[in-house]
């Protein structure tokens, strides 16, 4: 078969998701899935864009008996064509699996931990051993990099040595702590070119070895720690013959040379859980220089010293956390510069009922700069000329207040307020005092009213925006308001949204220009697996110069084939290539159904976006506070790959909350619907141990009057006083759940559903973390409902109304 076929047949690239060699034989030999889509989009207006483009794409996935699967994924546009992969072309792995042993085969990655291997792609294979007892070890060996000769044709092609890797993780747990050791070397082979290499490219063969100890323990049975320390070697040129001045820790693992450096890297955690919270620190140390042949990129020389600490008040109504956090760089001084980064945080979210919620929140970044000018050090006339005047501080502060309050809350119609205020203030100074237009404020006033009809399947809302901004000696003014109505038809197969707004801007008191937008769209979706959507857009801006008009039409077609109901990595799949990406001048990337596309900042805008969005503001504390991290690293990055891990990672975070409150939902709609089935057994039970009570009283107030029968008697009535509570208890729940009858009920709740999911919100969530187990969630949750409803039923029936049904049958 030719070649170049065979590979298109095979979808170029292939992925095995966490095989088991025990399926073979159990599940249909082939099985496929995939689908098409399809965008056009029509443009009329005065930027300097196309007037019609339009993009197709595609995926179909092959499943070999459940061990093996191909995708393949392609796209088409009118401007460009090309096949995207899950990895890079002519990437294949297959993980097969047995019990507690599973392999990885082909171009694979794994990780031990940050400072040694962490995600790095290799050619080869890997293996984790994971038995039921305290030991564990995994093992990696293949081509880390392979080579690449140097073409003076082509300077965008990288040359490189091909490079091997060997490495092995061992981890032993004890009762109150565990240990690992890590060991990794990657070598470069000097014979792996022939064409020679220019000195410009200061390209040599390498060596690394790494060396690493982790561990975590707990003391006093709550405070748990985790430490890691790892030593690297690198050899930053085989060829060389000279011996190092003194022998290095890795000399029995690394040949040592002149040109053999050592670097190390330190990282702490402390956590304490105290009260309905927690209180933690967290020491971080890499040195300048730091890096491993096991990962792509490396943040060093810098020292973190990080605080939190997060806790619940007044019933769990109120919860406050604080972060603050120093880092520093130029560890060695040897830098002309050194930076040192000031981070405070203070978060509050109260909600006294269930109809108003508030949520604050401060943070203040300070970053100091000391730059020494050597050409003023030495020319400085006396030792006090030049003191401070390169010395630079720049000063961000961020405030925000916001409010929800609910009108009114029926299964009929719902009324909500809302309102957000946010202050930003930058201020850069040099020699302590505030540079010309160094300073900037922004202040940004949210207001809305949102009316909706659940069961009309109906929403309405109405906002007004206003945003100042002050910089300089410049006054901007943004305002305006927007109207938005969305309304399903056709049990929720077609949905339809309008909405208008209009914005005025002034520059220093002087009127910019006015934009007035139009928009209309739907989605209609025939037999679940065809989806149609059509979006439209008016623009209408006048400015002092004239008046413009943009039209734009986007129009689009999905359809989904499934012949088995196995969930694929969607991300895998939408991966576009990296390479042809980087070529552009841009990143692009997809996660779950948004698209993410620009340069960084322009992406990290639009994750901050996301961030503030009103889904997200009851996001638990201490996931909120994972959130915030991976936000804050991310914005540190300035290199495309490691920038969007880190911005996926913080995409799967941010959504998981989202995920786990659909869980959240159809858990509690199953226990409901399990407790429901169970519930005439149960009554009939509860009234018979009921009147079998009351027979047995009776039968003692009949009897001549004793010590023993006087003692009979009243504990009788205290069992008959709560027997009789759990019937009544039981019949005013049994006729509450009677009326949920769909899972809407507990999506669109009444009061007492909602009061239930906000009192066990936060424990359910914390379990979905921990297990991932639905379950024990169901079980949880089960006794958790049966008791919240007999506790509410005490409150609003009374236990001496109440008729028996079974008397006749008893």
């Amino acid at each position: 078969m030719n070649k170049k076929l065979l590979i298109l047949l095979l979808g170029i690239s292939s992925i095995v998701y966490g095989q088991d060699l025990d399926q073979i034989g159990k599940v249909p030999l082939l099985r496929f899935n995939g689908g098409i889509s399809g965008n056009a989009v029509y443009y009329n207006g005065t930027a300097n864009r196309d007037p019609f483009t339009y993009f197709v794409n595609g995926n179909l996935n092959f499943d070999v008996s459940g061990i093996y699967s191909i995708p393949l994924s392609f796209s088409y546009t009118n401007q460009d064509f090309g096949y995207s992969t899950p990895f890079k072309i002519n990437r294949l792995s297959i993980h097969p699996s047995y019990k507690w042993i599973a392999t990885h085969i082909g171009d694979v990655a794994m990780t031990f931990s940050p400072y040694t291997v962490n995600g790095h792609q290799f050619t080869g294979g890997g293996i984790d051993l994971t038995p039921n007892g305290p030991f564990k070890l995994s093992a990696l060996y293949g081509r880390f990099l392979k080579e690449s000769e140097y073409n003076p044709e082509l300077p965008e092609a990288i040359p490189a040595y091909k490079r091997m890797g060997l490495g092995i993780k061992a981890s032993y747990d004890f009762e109150e702590a565990s240990l690992a050791l890590i060991f990794f070397s990657a070598k470069d082979d000097e014979a792996s070119l022939e064409n020679p290499l220019p000195a410009t490219l200061e390209l040599t063969p390498k060596e690394n070895a790494v060396l690493s100890a982790t561990t975590n323990f707990t003391l006093l049975e709550k405070a748990t720690f985790n430490l890691e320390y790892a030593i690297s070697g690198i050899t930053e040129d085989t060829r060389v013959s000279e011996p190092r001045e003194t022998a290095g820790t890795l000399l029995f693992i690394l040949n040592e040379n002149l040109t053999t450096s050592y670097y190390n890297a330190f990282n702490a955690q402390f956590k304490y859980p105290a009260g309905n919270g927690s209180v933690g620190a967290g020491y971080e140390r890499i040195d300048p220089d730091y890096r491993t042949f096991g990962a792509y990129y490396f943040n060093n020389d810098m020292e973190n010293i990080t605080i939190n600490a997060a806790q619940s008040v007044l019933n769990n109504t109120l919860n406050l956390s604080v972060n603050a956090g120093l880092q520093r760089d130029n560890l060695d001084k040897t830098k002309s510069s050194e930076m040192q980064r000031i981070v405070s945080a203070f978060t509050l979210n109260y909600a006294p009922s269930e109809k108003l919620s508030i949520n604050a929140g401060y943070s203040n970044f300070q970053s100091y700069t000391n730059i020494r000018d050597q050409f003023d050090y030495i020319n400085e006339v006396n030792q006090f000329e030049n003191v401070d005047t390169l010395n630079y501080r720049q000063v961000s502060q961020n405030a925000n207040l916001g409010a929800n309050y609910t009108l009114k809350k029926t299964e009929n119609k719902q009324q909500n307020l809302q309102a957000n205020i946010t202050y930003q203030v930058s201020d850069n100074q040099q020699n302590g005092e505030t540079i010309e237009n160094g300073l900037s404020n922004f202040y940004n006033l949210t207001s809305g009213y949102i009316m909706g009809y659940p069961k009309k399947s109906l929403n309405i809302s109405a906002t007004a925006n206003v945003s100042y901004n002050k910089a300089g000696t410049t006054d901007n003014l943004t305002l305006g308001p927007t109207v938005t109505v969305s309304k399903s038809f056709f049990d929720k197969k077609l949905r339809g949204n309008f909405s208008s707004s209009y914005n005025s801007a002034f520059s220093n008191g002087e009127k910019q220009n006015d934009i007035y937008n139009i928009r209309l769209g739907g989605n209609y979706t025939l037999y679940e697996s065809h989806n149609l959507t059509l979006n439209l857009l008016s623009l209408f801006r006048n400015t002092a110069a004239g008046s413009a008009t943009d039209f734009t039409a986007t129009f689009g077609y999905t359809y989904a084939f499934d012949t088995f109901k196995v969930k694929f990595n969607k991300r895998k799949k939408e991966l576009m290539d990296d390479e042809r990406i980087a070529k552009l001048g841009y990143l692009q990337f997809r996660h779950r159904s948004a698209t993410y596309s620009g340069t960084i900042p322009e992406i990290t805008d639009q994750l901050r976006n996301v961030k503030n969005s009103s889904r997200f503001q009851n996001i638990p504390v201490a996931s909120q506070k994972d959130i915030n991290f991976l936000f804050e690293e991310l914005q540190k990055q300035t290199k495309q790959e490691p920038y969007k891990e880190l911005a996926l990672a913080f995409l799967d975070g941010l959504y998981s909350y989202e995920d786990f409150l659909n869980a959240y939902d159809t858990s509690i709609y199953e226990v409901i619907q399990r407790i429901k089935s169970d519930m005439q057994r149960v009554d009939f039970t509860l009234e018979k141990s009921f009147v079998k009570t009351k027979i047995a009283l009776d039968k003692q107030r009949k009897e001549p009057i004793s010590p023993a029968i006087s003692k009979k008697i009243n504990e009788l009535e205290k069992e008959l006083n709560d027997r009789q509570k759990k019937l009544v208890g039981h019949r005013w729940m049994k006729k509450k759940f009677e009326t949920y009858s769909n899972i809407e009920a507990v999506k669109n709740p009444d009061t007492w559903i909602a009061q239930f999911k906000k009192t066990e919100s936060k424990k359910t969530f914390d379990l979905y973390e921990e297990e991932k187990d639905l379950e024990k969630i169901n079980l949880y949750l089960e006794t958790q409902i049966i008791h919240f409803y007999y506790n509410r039923s005490l409150e609003e029936v009374n236990p001496d109304t109440f008729e028996l049904k079974y008397i006749d049958k008893i």
